[in-house]
């Protein structure tokens, strides 16, 4: 599940292990992985890393029944 977000330059995204990255955006559709990072403590979002999460994580657990009716 990622989370675009122009208003931060980048998309947030939970990796294999539920953590939260952030990826700045090069271009529409491009990344610069070369700059991802965990947001954890001392990250400009950290202070809303938790919500985030828990927000993507509902939104996937959501979706899972849509998903598999294909």
């Amino acid at each position: 599940m990622t989370l675009l977000a122009p208003q931060i330059g980048g998309a947030l995204f939970l990796n294999y292990h539920g953590t939260l990255w952030y990826v700045p955006g090069l271009e529409p559709g491009h990344w610069d992985w070369r700059y991802a990072l965990a947001v954890d403590l001392g990250h400009p979002l950290a202070d809303a890393a938790d919500l985030i999460e828990q927000l993507l994580r509902d939104t996937h657990e959501g979706l899972l029944p849509l998903i598999h009716r294909m």
